[in-house]
């Protein structure tokens, strides 16, 4: 499964609250390979967040930039973390790593972002806005990474409107890029993974902040729902809530268990 960095970054920045060894591997690798990060795309997403992950993230950015000169946004105290010694550059021919591999080809910059889009689905074609969301860098810089591709003839561009002004753009080099990338994740293993943190992340909000009172978690239930709608609709699932205080709670806890058990690979029968 494809990773992606900059959301994991994010994450990670909170969780490590949680997992003290977690959060200094995951630092230590940061400064060891910050070549490989988005500054770009870390101040993209990160408004995307909650606050606390703000915060968190504020922090941990500013114990990168003691030892590393990177551009990272957020502000805070920074993080009283030790290097562990442990990380070394990634193995990019590994398939997950698809991501720092196409980074090392075509620089850390919308380019690579958007083929890492469009390798899952060569025949598809994306308007800017949806390439926006997924690659997280903003349209005018994807306008003019989409013209160097078109030009390199790695993607095309086709108009879909009578008045010229609006194109769909689709890869046109998929068996050179193959040839060219080597061993790739599956086609159905490229998620949205800024998604999938963002609804990660809300439901330990939830678990930790929800109320006692059967009555009261179900009508939170309602509004956590309805705040993470899009986010859910992009991820393709959606909990099917029936009437009623005891089965609102029950198909939620139900369907955040399986939620998390698909996404970490361990769902069971029922799930």
């Amino acid at each position: 499964m494809a990773l992606d960095l900059e959301p994991l970054i994010i994450a990670t920045a909170y969780l490590g609250a949680l997992d003290s060894r977690l959060l200094e591997e995951s630092f230590d690798w940061c400064v060891t390979n910050a070549r490989f990060i988005s500054a770009v795309r870390l101040k993209n997403l990160l408004p995307s967040f909650e606050l606390p992950v703000k915060k968190a993230f504020g922090s941990f950015a500013a114990a990168v930039k003691k030892h590393r000169s990177v551009s990272w946004p957020g502000d805070g105290k920074p993080l009283r973390v030790l290097r562990t010694g442990r990380s070394t550059i990634p193995d990019l021919h590994r398939p997950a790593l698809v991501q720092l591999r196409l980074r090392a080809v075509f620089g850390v910059s919308a380019r690579a972002e958007i083929v890492k889009r469009m390798l899952p689905e060569p025949d598809r074609p994306f308007g800017v806005s949806e390439l926006a969301m997924y690659t997280a860098y903003g349209k005018d810089n994807l306008s003019d990474a989409l013209d160097l591709l078109s030009l390199a003839g790695f993607v095309s561009r086709n108009v879909m409107t009578k008045a010229g002004n609006v194109y769909v753009f689709q890869s046109s080099a998929a068996g050179r890029l193959s040839a060219l990338l080597g061993e790739l994740p599956a086609r159905d293993g490229y998620p949205y993974w800024a998604a999938r943190f963002r609804v990660l992340l809300a439901l330990i909000y939830f678990a930790e902040g929800a109320s006692t009172d059967a009555a009261v978690r179900a009508a939170e239930i309602q509004r956590f729902t309805g705040q993470m709608k899009l986010d859910l609709r992009w991820l393709t699932t959606y909990p099917r809530l029936r009437r009623g205080v005891d089965a609102v709670n029950e198909d939620f806890d139900k369907w955040a268990f399986g939620l998390l058990r698909r996404w970490a690979g361990t769902t069971v029968d029922g799930d």
